[in-house]
């Protein structure tokens, strides 16, 4: 298996810091004590895939992939100025985080924007993106209360939730279905071989059924969260098709 780890690390960590930064803003928003935390932890987030993408691209990209790493890095800025009290800079985060997703979404889209092939990251990218700012955004090392008796199962077990079922489906059906999308049913056959995808499948619905047992398994839901979406996106951009490294070989392997 061939995988582009730098890209990997790239989208799923930008994606985090986007996660993180949505739901800080939405707490502070509506809550009396603003997320100094959950900021702060969304500036980690943003400064290891600004990292990552240095390793991508060699540097500094071109295209549309520069656009990536500029709103990565505005939400860098943006983050850390929330972390610092500059609440004011909120909304500028998750928005150009939300850019930095849109622009990942886009390029791995390997055909029509609305086919199969192309659908698939577009929901795909949001989904882990919303999970991963939910699952981490109840935990009490980011500043919610230790006993929250108005949310038992964890303050936005919501969201959580119906992105998991969501992200479940299309994940666990992407491979078995009989695509007539020539790319998707590349990537059906890539996914179908690729342990670390069933993995992160299996370990989607851990979470969900961890989420139904209380606030007692946050912490190990965020951990079989990560894991789950660090594998699924490992699969994501392994030898081709949205990863872009063996298209040479995809009609002839068709």
């Amino acid at each position: 298996m061939i995988t582009n780890w730098p890209l990997v690390f790239f989208t799923v960590f930008s994606q985090f810091a986007t996660g993180l930064a949505l739901f800080s803003w939405w707490k502070d928003t509506h809550d009396e004590n603003p997320s100094l935390r959950g900021w702060g932890a969304s500036a980690v987030c943003a400064a290891i895939a600004l990292i990552a993408s240095g390793f991508c691209f060699g540097g500094i990209a071109s295209g549309s992939w520069l656009i990536a790493q500029v709103a990565c890095l505005v939400l860098l800025f943006c983050a850390y100025g929330c972390s610092r009290g500059a609440f004011i800079l909120g909304i500028g985060g998750w928005l150009s985080g939300a850019v930095c997703v849109a622009i990942q979404i886009i390029d791995a889209i390997p055909g029509e924007v609305f086919s199969t092939s192309g659908l698939f990251p577009i929901f795909l990218f949001p989904l882990c993106t919303v999970v991963l700012g939910a699952v981490f955004s109840q935990l009490v090392v980011l500043g919610e209360p230790e006993n929250h008796k108005d949310h038992p199962a964890g303050r936005f077990y919501l969201p959580l939730r119906i992105c998991l079922w969501i992200m479940l489906v299309i994940t666990a059906n992407a491979p078995i279905w009989p695509w007539e999308d020539t790319y998707m049913a590349r990537s059906a056959i890539i996914l179908m071989q690729t342990q670390l995808y069933w993995m992160g499948v299996i370990f989607s619905g851990v979470v969900l059924g961890l989420s139904h047992m209380g606030r007692v398994t946050l912490v190990l839901q965020a951990i079989v969260a990560f894991v789950s979406i660090f594998g699924l996106r490992t699969a994501f951009y392994a030898d081709g098709v949205h990863g872009a490294i063996d298209m040479s070989t995809l009609f002839r392997v068709m």
